[in-house]
């Protein structure tokens, strides 16, 4: 099928006419997770719990038998189910042991690649051979190998929205002045396409600030547009002073801006909470300390019947990162999702793990 551009995909989803197979495949994670995040906002949100599976590949329930019996599943609620397999590129490009990634694949499939259960394909070629009229399955992937037999039928019966970075096109391994300059040269393009949307204006000296900055790495430079959008609210003109105080960590992050997002029931702002706690260097196991006296303290004067089931998840995710089970990132992003529930009465954090 044709490809869809990121405005095609937002009819698609405006209109609330899902396909049933979509590919997000790119580099830019926050616009491809912000489209996820559209996609499941078509689901009333009392019917996502029953509705929408948003899995991990390759870990449990997001192997292909998993992955394909959760798209023949009729919705409980509701006439459609979702279907979401993030970091799928450990599917459509999986690691072979004793290669790097720079490395060519086979064409075919190799099952002593990974675990029988993650790379046997056959339920997820089967399924795309007759995908349910209900379900929209989408997979979310940084990078594919388009050798692979799967990605071509993916390909192939699906709809593909390409979420481009800012490198040079075709560059590969150590960045040469050339690319250095041409992904730069896109950043500056891509900062001043946001600021017109934002309706915001910046000084030249703070693009190129910026751009140097991100190193052709679209979800570092989202997200210090992000910071300095924050920082400079009310400005007229983002000066070369501001966009050097968010290059040099000046800009300071609220530490308890994770926690009252939570309070606040704010899944969307707390992981970027979160993200801006990674960016700036924080420990996972710093942020997991934070949040269990939260929970102990906060949660369990707020909502009592929330603390069992939050203790638990924060134990799992302690036990996972002692364990390395998982990439750092995505277990807190996890942890963030689970603890994230109704609002909780705010009070102020000064100072130590807060006061009243």
């Amino acid at each position: 099928m044709p490809n869809l551009d990121s405005d095609a995909l937002r009819t698609h989803i405006k209109k609330r006419e899902l396909q049933r197979v979509y590919l997000f495949v790119g580099e830019d994670v926050k616009l491809a997770g912000s489209m996820v995040d559209a996609i499941e906002g078509t689901v009333d949100e009392a019917d996502r719990p029953f509705a929408v599976d948003r899995v991990y590949a390759a870990e449990p329930g997001g192997f292909p038998v998993d992955i394909a019996a959760s798209c023949r599943s009729l919705p409980m609620l509701g006439d459609r189910r979702l279907v979401i397999v993030m970091r799928a590129e450990k599917l459509l490009k999986p690691k072979r042991a004793g290669k790097t990634s720079d490395e060519d694949e086979d064409e075919a499939d190799d099952p002593a690649d990974a675990d029988s259960a993650a790379s046997d394909m056959t339920p997820l070629e089967d399924y795309l051979a007759a995908p349910s009229d209900f379900a929209t399955l989408v997979f979310v992937a940084t990078e594919i190998d388009r050798g692979r037999r799967f990605t071509k039928q993916l390909v192939a019966k699906g709809h593909v929205v390409e979420f481009g970075g800012i490198r040079a096109e075709g560059s590969r391994g150590a960045p040469n002045a050339s690319d250095i300059a041409a992904a730069q040269a896109g950043a500056a393009r891509f900062i001043q396409e946001e600021m017109v949307r934002e309706g915001r204006t910046i000084e030249p000296g703070a693009v190129k600030i910026l751009a140097a900055r991100s190193g052709g790495d679209i979800s570092k430079l989202r997200g210090d547009i992000e910071r300095l959008l924050l920082l400079t609210q009310g400005a007229p003109t983002i000066t070369v002073a501001d966009a050097d105080e968010v290059a040099t960590g000046g800009a300071q992050l609220d530490d308890w801006g994770l926690t009252n997002a939570i309070g606040d029931g704010d899944a969307a702002k707390a992981l970027r909470e979160v993200a801006l706690r990674f960016d700036r260097g924080d420990s996972p196991h710093q942020m997991l300390g934070q949040l269990r006296w939260w929970v102990s303290n906060r949660l369990v004067e707020s909502a009592p019947d929330r603390v069992k089931a939050a203790l638990d998840v924060l134990l799992r995710t302690d036990l996972a990162l002692k364990s390395s089970g998982g990439e750092d990132r995505v277990l807190m992003e996890r942890l963030i999702v689970e603890l994230t529930g109704r609002a909780i009465p705010k009070r102020s954090f000064v100072g130590g793990y807060g006061r009243r």
